[in-house]
């Protein structure tokens, strides 16, 4: 299961079109992705448990962006996931080169990105989970979330790399020398850091942020938090047509046109992943959640435009398969019930 979604995640084509500059695109496409993602192998969520899954990514993906000492730490949030994958296909040298690719294109683009580009970047992301408070247990018992799901941020600890810990201000005069000190007293307990993580294919990344959550066991839960009215409102923008609509639809259709979601078959029955302790509990959760907060997608009908049947025929011939499979009869069938299903 792992290898499948690792494969279909570092699909040559959709890296390609992840790379190429674009504007963010809408909450709604992100979720399409997702489950297109999440659903590439032969495992299977229902919408409770997807929700769920979701919910948890998401804000973790927030917590990771927010506490970022300096914005250009992103990267080695980035480059801790990618160690993380690696470990899981470090049999599989074929995905392994894969991953190792997508590695090598992150360093390549961003090795000369400016602090401020990376500042901005840092403030893109932030500003499209901003009204997302769903709280998670994990962060509550850590005390990094506080009860209405706004993450805390911590007055201790180690200081961006290449900053001084606070405490001392310095007066110079018009000709930029010093004259004068004066030190203030902080509330937290400051330490420098010790060296800058690794932004090579291989190093100590230093920053623990993007490392497994979940090095000691314990059960997460995902809550919904604050008033059910103040999240509706957020929610209405799933409601609201996009004027962007079309665009984004054809840019889904390009990029999901890599991603091959593979069906249980012959010995393979598959199987369904429950993010809730009982499927009594899965099923309560899909029927008490509020129906404007439940993530909807479009549903287009694509076997009917030539135009796009021949899109997604010409990017079915492109499509590389890094590892041999079984050759489907119902391939092309597939395909085109994937893109209806958006």
């Amino acid at each position: 299961v792992m290898n499948d979604i690792i494969t279909t995640m570092f699909n040559k084509k959709f890296m390609e079109e992840l790379f190429k500059p674009q504007e963010l695109y809408s909450k709604k496409a992100l979720r399409t992705v997702y489950d297109r993602l999440a659903h590439a192998s032969i495992m299977r969520l229902n919408q409770a448990s997807m929700d769920k899954l979701y919910d948890l990514m998401t804000m973790a993906f927030k917590y990771q962006v927010l506490l970022c000492p300096r914005p250009k730490d992103i990267l080695l949030v980035t480059f801790n996931h990618l160690d993380a994958i690696k470990d899981f296909i470090r049999d599989s040298p074929g995905i392994l080169n894969q991953v190792d690719e997508t590695f090598r294109q992150l360093i390549e683009t961003y090795s000369c990105v400016s602090a401020g580009e990376f500042q901005l970047i840092r403030q893109t992301l932030l500003i499209f989970f901003q009204d997302m408070h769903i709280r998670v247990s994990i962060f509550l018992k850590d005390k990094v979330q506080n009860s209405n799901g706004r993450f805390v941020l911590p007055i201790s600890g180690p200081v961006p790399w290449g900053t001084e810990v606070p405490g001392l201000i310095r007066i110079y005069n018009h000709n930029g020398d010093e004259v004068k000190r004066t030190e203030f007293k902080t509330d937290g307990n400051y330490v420098t850091p010790q060296r800058e993580g690794s932004f090579d294919l291989y190093g100590d990344r230093v920053l623990k942020l993007g490392t497994n959550m979940y090095s000691v066991s314990r059960p997460v839960e995902t809550h919904m938090s604050g008033s059910s009215k103040n999240l509706a409102s957020h929610a209405k923008e799933n409601i609201v047509p996009n004027p962007l609509a079309k665009e984004e639809l054809n840019f889904l259709a390009r990029l999901l046109g890599g991603l091959e979601v593979k069906k249980p078959g012959g010995s393979e029955t598959g199987f369904r992943l429950n993010l809730f302790t009982t499927d009594e509990e899965e099923e309560h959760a899909a029927l008490t959640r509020p129906e404007e907060l439940s993530y909807k997608v479009i549903n287009i009908e694509a076997t009917q435009e030539p135009a796009r049947r021949a899109e997604l025929s010409r990017i079915l011939g492109e499509l590389e398969v890094a590892e041999p499979r079984p050759a489907s009869a119902g391939k092309g069938e597939d395909l085109l019930a994937l893109m209806d299903g958006l």
